[in-house]
């Protein structure tokens, strides 16, 4: 009798096993059709919560096949581990974003003119009805933001404002953002905006990104717009692409800025030679001289002294 409650299994170890191995099946489906098949955002977060809450019932299910096994000898104990690990892992992934979800405020829709934010043009009509709305919602989030992200303002930079439109263009390429809109700037007060989404690496949700640029042929004034489509908290993720964005125009300003220091030094004559004699410095102060030759010139064969005259010689050591 004794052997036959050894051997027999218990039926919760086998659930547990069952339950997350489903969990896992159904939110690698929900994933890829969402980002291949264009399965809706809101169906794939309901997708993600169920599979979430039966990783979690997994879990409670194993340590309830554990205190069975332990306290009358019953086998599952491979099921149980195997439910356990799979329901953790699963629960790993959104427990990880607690410190974000937790210190962060709840934001979705950041920009670095909180006063007359850039407007969303051509994906205003991409956004879905039941997302999130394409108008800023104003003072409230301003100050979250303030709090927040303080560091998100405006940049200038002393380059004309096509320069920088066809910078911002190469780099929004680079990123791999996908534009939806591209208008170059016409002149101070009338900006140019650039319209485009990226898509988050794992769960594939949209976002939208709208840059403006305003200036004139010395400066020009770059502010950025990033929105997620969906949901009130976007864990920090808008504020670190215009962050992303900045960085990356602050490198080419100062790999241009190298670049052109750099064809400085290496232009002829752009360092000047130490004086000396019959040195280079000597050739190059020469050639500043009025009526000088030019420092490329060929010099003409400097005629050989002729000796004196035998008589010429007698005649001059007599003075």
């Amino acid at each position: 009798m004794t052997s036959a409650v050894a051997i027999f299994p218990t039926p919760v170890a086998g659930w547990s096993r069952r339950l997350a191995m489903f969990s896992l099946q159904l939110l690698i489906a929900g994933l890829v059709l969402h980002r291949f098949f264009s399965l809706s955002t809101p169906v794939t977060l309901h997708i993600f919560a169920t599979s979430m809450l039966g990783a979690a019932v997994a879990v409670l299910l194993a340590f309830v096949a554990f205190a069975i096994i332990w306290r009358l000898g019953r086998s599952g104990a491979w099921s149980a581990a195997a439910g356990l690990v799979v329901g953790l892992l699963l629960l790993v992934w959104p427990l990880a974003y607690l410190p974000q979800y937790t210190s962060l405020p709840p934001l979705a829709d950041v920009t670095t003119d909180t006063a007359a934010p850039p407007r969303f043009l051509a994906l205003a009509s991409q956004r879905p009805r039941d997302g999130n709305p394409v108008e800023y919602a104003g003072a409230a989030l301003a100050r979250l933001q303030a709090e927040a992200y303080p560091d998100l303002r405006p940049i200038v930079i002393p380059r004309p404002a096509n320069q920088t439109f066809d910078l911002l263009g190469d780099i929004v390429r680079r990123f791999r953002w996908q534009i939806a809109a591209e208008q170059p700037p016409r002149g101070r007060g009338n900006p140019g905006y650039i319209e485009a989404t990226e898509r988050t690496m794992v769960m594939g949700f949209l976002d939208d990104i709208v840059i403006r640029i305003d200036g004139d042929a010395r400066e020009t004034r770059i502010d950025v717009r990033s929105a997620s489509r969906y949901g009130r908290h976007d864990l920090g993720r808008n504020a670190a692409r215009v962050r992303k964005l900045y960085a990356e125009i602050r490198a080419q300003l100062e790999s241009g800025a190298a670049s052109t220091a750099k064809r400085r030094r290496a232009r002829p004559g752009a360092i000047v030679a130490k004086r000396g004699k019959g040195g280079p410095g000597a050739a190059a102060l020469h050639s500043k001289r009025p009526g000088a030759a030019p420092s490329g010139a060929q010099r003409a064969p400097q005629p050989r002294a002729t000796p004196p005259a035998r008589g010429e010689g007698q005649a001059r050591d007599r003075r």
